[in-house]
């Protein structure tokens, strides 16, 4: 039975039963009300005032059921047709149909519901409108290594080259280039899966700034790149030790893309309230506005001299996050770029 007929069915059976309730209360006190009259050849009085009663009340209780079961079925139909409508909205985005339009407008539940099925929809545009971007780019992204090694190796095979160690290397970089790549779609999954978790404990926090440098001192040596250490080394405050490394890995591997030859890095640990903060700051290159505020967008590479694979920033915000922290860019073209981690204390 369909959802209308059954809202009209059932205001029809309460009003034709409180209709009937109502009438056999009426000739009910009607015929006592009259049996108290003490009347002259009583009996046929009232045998007649009974039956012009009983004729009354079942007139008007045919012409008001007639007028219930009618009303009955254009307030169902009035109360169902916006969830029909709402319904069919569902049905169009099951079948991936986008940028739908509602006709119901009125502010109540079911106009909020309507509301909420729009938002659905111009949020499911988007992630199709990125998840088709990020397909391509991720195409391209893998595409581009995988050509470089199969020019290598044919190259090889048809004796234009020899496999020389420097080319044999340029063979393992292009290699390592599709593993980090793989292993930052596995990170990214794995952060934005429900069960992903933060091992959290008390730690120091600049021991773990100073190991994450140590770590990157080889690349930091071969662009004789100078780093300064501020760090307040009575902090200690619950983290991920390993999250927090790879924060700190990656915002010091953007740095080193944009620090020309000879150029510094400066990586600051104070306390602000209650919060910790972890400045990192370069004399690099900078980024442009634009960049500056897509960096932690996913798959977004500015036009500067970052190569990266436009995720590991995006990693970076979701892992920050993760510890119910903020982290934020500024950047001056020529200048250099600042990134600023504010984390809690306690958690």
């Amino acid at each position: 039975m369909k959802f209308n007929i059954k809202v009209a069915a059932i205001i029809a059976i309460f009003s034709s039963g409180m209709l009937v309730f109502i009438t056999a209360i009426l000739l009910y006190k009607g015929h006592e009300h009259l049996m108290m009259l003490r009347i002259s050849n009583s009996k046929e009085v009232i045998h007649h005032f009974d039956m012009a009663l009983r004729e009354t009340a079942l007139w008007s209780l045919g012409l008001l059921l007639i007028v219930t079961v009618i009303s009955s079925v254009l307030i169902a139909s009035a109360i169902t047709r916006p969830i029909q409508e709402l319904n069919g909205l569902a049905l169009k985005l099951v079948r991936g149909d986008r940028n739908l339009s509602i006709g119901y407008t009125i502010n109540d539940q079911i106009g909020q519901l309507g509301r909420s099925l729009k938002q659905l929809d111009e949020t499911l545009n988007v992630y199709e409108w990125r998840r088709k971007e990020m397909t391509q780019d991720l195409a391209h992204e893998i595409r581009n290594p995988l050509a470089s090694i199969k020019s290598y190796l044919s190259a090889f095979e048809d004796g234009v080259w020899t496999a020389t160690p420097d080319r044999l290397q340029a063979c393992i970089e292009e290699l390592d280039r599709l593993i980090m790549l793989v292993g930052e779609l596995d990170t990214l999954n794995d952060i934005n899966s429900p069960i992903f978790q933060v091992n959290m404990s008390v730690q120091p926090i600049a021991d773990l700034i100073e190991k994450s440098v140590v770590s990157l001192a080889s690349e930091l040596l071969a662009k004789e790149i100078q780093v300064k250490l501020d760090l307040d080394k009575t902090i200690h405050a619950k983290v991920d030790a390993l999250r927090l490394n790879q924060i700190l890995h990656n915002i010091i591997k953007n740095s080193m893309y944009h620090i020309q030859e000879e150029g510094s890095l400066f990586i600051k640990l104070y306390i602000e309230k209650n919060d910790y903060i972890i400045l990192v700051r370069d004399n690099g290159v900078g980024m442009d506005e634009e960049t500056s505020e897509k960096i932690f967008e996913r798959n977004y590479r500015g036009g500067n001299r970052y190569t990266g694979n436009g995720i590991g920033m995006t990693i970076t915000q979701k892992l920050v996050e993760a510890h119910e922290g903020t982290i934020s860019v500024k950047s001056e073209k020529n200048i250099g770029t600042t990134f600023c981690i504010h984390m809690p204390i306690s958690t």
